[in-house]
Parts: C-alpha cells; structure tokens; sequence
C-alpha cells in the first residue's frame, strides 16, 4: 500500500495504517531530528510532536507533494519551534563516509579519494564548521535523497535558491577539507 493509500485508511480509522505510516518514516525523521539537534533525549521528544502534529493535521494533506516531503516539512518547523523556544543555539550535524561520498559528485573523484583518506571523526569536524544551512541542504538532498524541488519545499526556499545553496554548500566542504588536508 503507498503513503496515499495508507493515509485514506488512517483517516477512515484504520490503526493498523497508522502503525505502518509510523514505521516507514519514524527512523527517517529521528535521524533528521537528531543530527539537527545533536540530544538523543531531546530527538525523541520532538519526534513525539511530529508524529502528534501529523495526525493532528492529516486531513490537511492534500498530496500536491510527497507524504515524505510534507512529514519533514513538519519535522523541520518542529525543531525550528524547539530552538526557538528554548532560545538554543543550533549544533552542527554529523555525517557518516557513505553521505561523505555522495556530496563529493560524480565529477569530483579527487575529491572523493581525499575524503575517504579522512578519518570520520575529522571529516565530522569539517562538517561542524560549514554553516547551519548548508549542513541541512546537504542532509536533505544526500542522505534522505529528496529531489531539488522536494528540498526547495521542506526548507521554505526556490527551487534557484536550493541548487545554489547546494553548489555553495558542496564548494564550502570541499574548500574546508582542503584546508584540513594542507594543514
């Protein structure tokens, strides 16, 4: 059953539906919460409240985009509401080597061979020193593969101002982990 199909039996009020949404995206919007939150404890309040705030308004959806596109725009107001209210500033987000590799592009082998010569913990390093915004934009296209308008849409951008963000994003790793291996 796809997200559409599953989303009119939840609001017919199918629980089992409601158990088979949850497990699809629970892992995907934990570890998006997590990276931007950097709290275990904190991620697994906050994904309460997406999970709360998506049934609250399922019957809102109207399927112009993806059920995942519209899940992580939620998930992403939910944690902006949590830095808001708690007056905290953002922590950078960690990666792992197979996101390392994605971001490097298929035309940048050189690129890519660096980056596997790099220690996950040094490359997490580099990553903590880009700023907030790009860190987020090459979450979203990397490791929850969404597309460039899916991305434009969860971020509140254009689709022009993301594939900039990316390409500025991706030149900004590439200029810090040059500085990192010169060093």
């Amino acid at each position: 059953m796809n997200d559409h199909e599953l989303i009119r039996e939840i609001l017919r009020g199918d629980q089992l539906a409601i158990q088979e949404l949850h497990s699809r995206y629970v892992d995907h919007i934990f570890y998006y919460i997590f990276i931007q939150t950097n709290s275990y404890h904190d991620s697994e309040e906050l994904l309460q409240d997406v999970f709360f705030k998506t049934a609250r308004q399922l019957h809102q959806f109207e399927g112009k985009s993806s059920f995942k596109t519209w899940i992580f725009k939620i998930a992403r107001n939910v944690v902006i509401d949590y830095y808001r209210k708690n007056n905290k500033r953002q922590y950078p987000i960690t990666m792992d080597q197979n996101f390392m590799e994605c971001i490097a592009g298929k035309d940048e082998s050189a690129e890519k061979t660096v980056l596997r010569n790099l220690h996950i913990d040094e490359v997490m390093q580099t990553l903590d020193k880009l700023p907030k915004h790009y860190q987020t934009v090459l979450h979203l296209r990397f490791i929850e593969d969404f597309s460039i308008k899916e991305t434009a849409e969860i971020m509140g951008k254009t689709i022009l101002s993301v594939k900039a963000l990316q390409n500025r994003a991706r030149k900004a790793l590439s200029e810090q982990i040059n500085l990192e291996v010169s060093s």
